[in-house]
This record gives C-alpha cells, sequence and structure tokens, in this order.
C-alpha cells in the first residue's frame, strides 16, 4: 500500500513525504514523494470546492495557541504571580 498513517513521534519511511496531517486522529499521512504533493494540492481542491462560497471560520492551530495563551494569562492573573527578581551578586 502506498499510503502509510504515521502517529506522532514515530520516524517516517524512507523516501516518503507528509501529505497532510489528520488533526483528530493525530496522524499524519504519508506518501512517496512526488505523490505527497500531488494527493496535497488533490486534496486541497476538493476541500476548496466542497466549501465553496463558505469560508472556514477557524485554523484549528491559531484556535489552539490563543487558548493556550489565553490560558496561561489567566493562571498567571489568578494566583497573583509576580515576576521573579534576578538573584543578588
Amino acid at each position: 500500500m502506498l499510503i502509510k498513517k504515521i502517529a506522532q513521534g514515530e520516524i517516517l519511511p524512507r523516501f516518503y513525504g507528509v501529505a497532510w496531517v489528520d488533526w483528530y486522529r493525530d496522524q499524519a499521512v504519508c506518501l512517496p514523494l512526488g505523490f505527497n504533493l500531488l494527493a496535497a494540492c488533490a486534496r486541497g481542491l476538493f476541500y476548496s470546492i466542497k466549501n465553496a462560497g463558505r469560508l472556514v471560520r477557524v485554523n484549528p492551530r491559531d484556535a489552539y495557541e490563543q487558548g493556550r495563551r489565553d490560558g496561561r494569562a489567566e493562571a498567571s492573573r489568578s494566583l497573583d504571580i509576580q515576576p521573579t527578581k534576578p538573584w543578588p551578586r
């Protein structure tokens, strides 16, 4: 089979490249070099046709990072953490 699904932390097979990442299953879909680019373009074209006229409202990576930043800021406010001072010399 040409398509290989690689979990996070696994090593890519030789001469394979990542075509896309399945965020729900936490896997990368890999194909032989060259085919991975064709598959990625075909998938992007498919989803752009499928969602024609409808904008994707949220980029999952940006949403995750924004939530992470907001959570850290809220935690530091609720715990009233002050920045540490350097050690005296």
